[in-house]
């Protein structure tokens, strides 16, 4: 399978765009150097916030990779997702066994139970009847209360007689006062199955993402014979969202309408939520928040609702950050709904948040590589890598792919090139009309002469009879 990959990679680096077709170093504004660790067919760094200021594209299109030799080299341009953590190690469930006396019925347990202020079971003993032979487990109860996450699944441990092999089906119950019961789980196949030296055993119950501090396991008169000596609760591994980066912009009032407010960002960052501050305290607005491209696009709505920063006692209440799809656009708007309510104190100030795409490119010919991004006329790339890295798995990606860091951004062909340039002199256009109107004055001169070869009428020779 890397032979594959290696294989792709080798396919990208051969593959050559067309003479004339891709443009050099100087026609774009700014750049920077790559600074990787040796080997790797692929690099990857983390987008500078000074590429999303200075290109002139909102899907970054005018960015290249060049190589030493000033060739281009394929990249691609992807947003992380979110940071997985660990999961939390297992840890060891209190459980108590559940009697019943006689008949196959739950409710006859006899076990007295308490617990203290936060709900764990700190006694949970018999009471003064016997437990005889016609006495069985009929279900144990676990206390989850001091568990900080919903757990996963329960991983059970038993013992029994060698001839006491068995598949049975149980259930779990959840509960938070140990009175009222909700089914989390039915039907749940425990087995332990022996012949000869074959042995399948599945002691593991999954359950769903529900927080509960006490559950109930049913034990069927079928499993009379085995004895649950440990039970163990598996956690799930944590997703944290990757860590933002924040852009403040202070507002400007519209003239034509004091209730909206826009806000040019001064790039084009992938947002994927925003915050609002208000000048003053105790504000609390229903309002829309809009986005564009252009200032001739339209606006688009992300967000309708109540913004708020509130205050007593020295205590600050403030609306939290609306969230939505990520978002380039440039330009901003906060709009408020009510048309006779107007902020008082100055403009709000638009706190924009978002994670920085990350570039990977083919470490393909000699380092240094350099990133070169911010021109007006360049178009969009295709990016093979792309498709690549869509293909790939999380342990291909390990090893081939190798870590690297951005230098400090500098000039290269100045902020000239994120202007269009001046439309060239028409010279194709001068001739033509040149060469059209010497046409029609040619024309025009030949009809004349033709009309003085022919006479006017009344002209023709010949005298009176």
């Amino acid at each position: 399978m890397t032979r594959l990959w290696l294989g792709a990679i080798a396919a990208i680096l051969f593959t050559t765009p067309a003479p004339g077709a891709e443009p050099a170093l100087e026609d774009f504004a700014f750049g920077f150097t790559v600074e990787g660790g040796a080997g790797g067919a692929l690099w990857r760094l983390e987008l500078p916030e000074a590429v999303y200021r200075g290109v002139t594209r909102a899907d970054l299109g005018d960015l290249r990779v060049f190589n030493r030799a000033g060739d281009i080299v394929p990249h691609a341009l992807r947003l992380p997702g979110m940071a997985v953590a660990a999961a939390p190690a297992p840890v060891a469930v209190p459980f108590f066994p559940l009697y019943t006396h006689g008949v196959p019925d739950v409710a006859g347990r006899t076990l007295r139970i308490i617990t203290d202020e936060a709900g764990t079971i700190v006694d949970a003993t018999s009471e003064a009847i016997a437990v005889d032979a016609t006495d069985r487990i009929a279900a144990y109860l676990l206390d989850t209360s001091a568990l900080q996450a919903p757990p996963a699944r329960l991983t059970l441990a038993w013992e029994h007689p060698p001839d006491a092999s068995f598949a049975v089906s149980v259930d779990v119950a959840a509960s938070d006062d140990l009175s009222h019961w909700s089914s989390l789980v039915a039907n749940v196949t425990l087995a332990d199955l022996r012949s000869g030296e074959a042995v399948l055993v599945h002691n593991e119950i999954d359950l769903p993402q529900r927080q509960a501090k006490y559950l109930r396991i049913t034990w069927p008169a079928a499993l009379s014979r085995v004895t649950l000596t440990g039970i163990q609760a598996v956690f799930r591994a944590a997703w944290e969202p990757l860590p933002h980066r924040w852009h403040p912009v202070t507002g400007v009032a519209d003239t034509e309408d004091p209730r909206n407010y826009d806000f040019d960002s001064g790039g084009h960052r992938p947002v994927d939520r925003a915050r609002i501050g208000f000048a003053t305290r105790n504000v609390a607005v229903e309002a829309t928040l809009e986005s564009r491209a252009t200032p001739q696009d339209r606006w688009r709505n992300h967000y309708r609702g109540e913004f708020y920063s509130l205050e007593q006692a020295g205590t600050v209440l403030e609306s939290k950050p609306v969230e939505f799809g990520a978002t380039p656009d440039r330009y901003w708007r906060f709009r408020i709904a009510d048309r006779d309510q107007r902020l008082a104190g100055g403009p709000p100030v638009l706190t924009l948040g978002w994670v920085p795409q990350r570039l990977t490119f083919v470490a393909q010919g000699e380092p240094p590589y350099t990133v070169a991004f911010g021109s007006a006329v360049t178009t969009a790339a295709a990016r093979p890598v792309d498709t690549l890295l869509h293909t790939m798995e999380e342990a291909q990606e390990q090893g081939l792919i190798v870590p690297a860091q951005a230098s400090a951004v500098f000039t290269l062909g100045g902020e000239e090139k994120l202007q269009q340039p001046a439309p060239p002199f028409p010279w194709k256009k001068l001739a033509l009309w040149s060469v059209l109107l010497a046409g029609v004055a040619l024309l025009a001169w030949m009809v004349r002469g033709l009309f003085r070869q022919m006479g006017t009428p009344g002209d023709s020779a010949g005298g009176p009879d």
